[in-house]
């Protein structure tokens, strides 16, 4: 809902990948469908030249494709982060000893929320249980963040990790996220749970480690007016969405590996959903 458009750029590199030789009027038609922010034909032929410039487009008779040169190079490039990232990620390397912690500071809570989801991704990478356990008193990143949060949905599931997420909210903005979770890979409730005193707190536990993140509790309190006022898409108010969203504030994310600590919240999951995490 917040997010940026993609640059007129990477719109004309994703169609010429999904469908090779375009004309310009065909480029413009398919990133408009696609909801891509409106451009002026001349404003293609402006970013086509400099695409050509660089060696990422090619043009024959009208017709526009991307270069193989670049493409393969493309195709390396995703090739090696797949090993660096995927196969055999370096950047557990982060990841607290038994009994420490790391804590990260935020005055941004989107960048937050990117920060939080690449933590939870890279402790399912070392993981063998690959089971996440989550308690959000509200998923508003999905309200905000609409599609990166799609990506991370998508990632759970190539995983082939299973998250079991307990919702602090039944209101219609609560359940309209229900939409964005696989079924094979989430597994979800927005009834009452033991976690429900704290609603600036969201809990995330991976074998034995804790993830924290908290929020300021003015900022918690006003997501939770903003959630119980919304009862449709037409009542939600999109200034005082923003106003929450993008102004400065205090954030903190706490992942320690505490294997103590993490039975216990686990066991508050067992008594929850009958399903024994340990």
């Amino acid at each position: 809902m917040l997010e940026k458009q993609h640059s007129l750029a990477s719109n004309i590199i994703r169609s010429l990948a999904e469908r090779p030789e375009q004309s310009v009027v065909q480029l413009r038609d398919s990133i408009s469908a696609a909801g891509g922010k409106q451009y002026s034909l001349q404003g293609f032929y402006k970013e086509l030249k400099k695409l050509q410039k660089e060696g990422v487009v090619f043009k024959v008779s009208g017709m526009y494709g991307l270069r193989l040169p670049w493409v393969l190079d493309s195709l390396a490039l995703a090739q090696t982060l797949e090993k660096k990232y995927v196969e055999r990620p370096q950047l557990p390397t982060i990841l607290p000893d038994e009994h420490k912690r790391e804590i990260w500071h935020f005055s941004d809570l989107l960048k937050m929320n990117d920060f939080w989801s690449h933590i939870l991704l890279i402790l399912i990478q070392q993981s063998e249980k690959k089971v996440l356990l989550g308690w959000n008193p509200h998923p508003w990143f999905h309200l905000v963040q609409t599609k990166q949060e799609k990506q991370y949905i998508k990632s759970l599931k190539l995983a082939k990790s299973k998250l079991y997420l307990i919702v602090g909210g039944n209101t219609f903005l609560d359940r309209w996220t229900q939409k964005f979770w696989d079924k094979d890979t989430v597994v979800y409730s927005f009834g009452k749970s033991p976690f429900e005193a704290d609603r600036a707190t969201y809990i995330n536990v991976v074998d034995d480690y804790v993830l924290t993140v908290k929020v300021d509790p003015q900022i918690a309190r006003r997501i939770d007016d903003m959630y119980a006022r919304t009862k449709s898409m037409d009542d939600l108010d999109l200034h005082a969405v923003l106003s929450i969203f993008q102004q400065k504030t205090k954030a903190h994310v706490w992942l320690e590996k505490n294997p103590g600590k993490a039975k216990k919240i686990k066991g508050k999951f067992k008594k929850y959903w009958g399903v024994d995490f340990d």
